[in-house]
């Protein structure tokens, strides 16, 4: 060879060593076994892959050894960790998280009335209209006199959903009845969900002879709902019992119910009362206008 020759080849392969393709780098994947600096290296190829904004030919040589590395580790921990860094490929297209198309489910089989109830409930779920349910408001009102609780506080809930003014009276109804405190409690929470107005216009005055858990739960309701129109008569001697559920609820809502000229017979009412009940009756009467 030639000294004036040199020059020239020193140069080729320059250029050849300088624009080649070089292939992904192994070094980060061969620290993956090795304890100390595993977490070290995932980071490293988390970082290299997050790089890539666009499909190359690099970015499919480094996604292909990083596919490569995964197969090969045995460690579930770090098999997870490549799996989950193959989402930066940039040759996959990610899949849709927004927009998708629902899909219309085929309605359950049978005609039962907890079946309609279940396609009811998930057809007002997808925002449809009354048109489009298989039960109509008055269908629900039927459903929500069932002698089966589950059934009519299920349609209770649908029907003050489609026609709030239509389940109120119902909802009262279905309280004035109930015996069982888990019942009442259900059936109050319903009526607490009704317009303000609908449940104050519809309430009755007293629920005198229905269960103690019917009465607390009544009481309970007047205490929010200053609209209701109560009868005080029938509230004053609840203030005066037994400490139990609904003379404090009596004393709750005294404060809706009666107003400064009726302060001398809640004084009077105050008098004697246990300490659980003491409390309430001072709280109250602070708070009568």
């Amino acid at each position: 060879m030639k000294l004036h020759q040199l020059p020239v080849l020193l140069l080729a392969f320059i250029c050849v060593r300088g624009f080649a393709a070089p292939g992904p780098d192994e070094a980060p994947f061969s620290r993956l076994g090795i304890p100390a600096e595993r977490i070290a290296a995932q980071q490293e190829i988390a970082d290299r892959s997050r790089a890539f904004s666009s499909a190359s030919d690099d970015s499919k040589a480094w996604f292909a050894a990083v596919k490569a590395a995964r197969d090969r580790q045995e460690d579930p921990e770090v098999r997870a960790a490549l799996e989950a860094v193959l989402a930066f490929d940039p040759a996959v297209r990610p899949a849709p998280v927004h927009g998708r198309i629902p899909k219309n489910y085929p309605a359950p089989e049978g005609s039962t009335p907890q079946t309609k109830l279940a396609e009811t409930e998930r057809l007002l779920d997808g925002r449809r209209t009354e048109k489009d349910l298989p039960l109509k408001a008055s269908d629900l009102a039927a459903l929500a006199r069932s002698e089966d609780f589950a059934i009519a506080q299920r349609a209770s809930r649908l029907l003050r959903r489609v026609s709030s003014k239509e389940a109120a009276p119902i909802l009262w109804e279905r309280l004035a009845k109930a015996t069982q405190r888990s019942q009442a409690q259900e059936i109050e929470d319903e009526i607490l969900r009704l317009p303000s107005s609908v449940a104050a216009r519809t309430a009755p005055v007293s629920l005198a002879g229905s269960s103690p858990a019917a009465r607390a739960a009544w009481l309970r309701v007047v205490a929010c709902r200053p609209g209701v129109k109560v009868d005080k008569a029938a509230v004053l001697p609840l203030l005066k019992g037994p400490a139990n559920e609904v003379s404090e609820a009596a004393w709750d809502a005294a404060p809706r119910i009666f107003t400064a000229k009726e302060l001398p017979q809640l004084q009077e009412a105050s008098q004697g009362l246990s300490e659980r009940l003491a409390s309430r009756a001072k709280a109250a009467l602070e708070l009568v206008r």
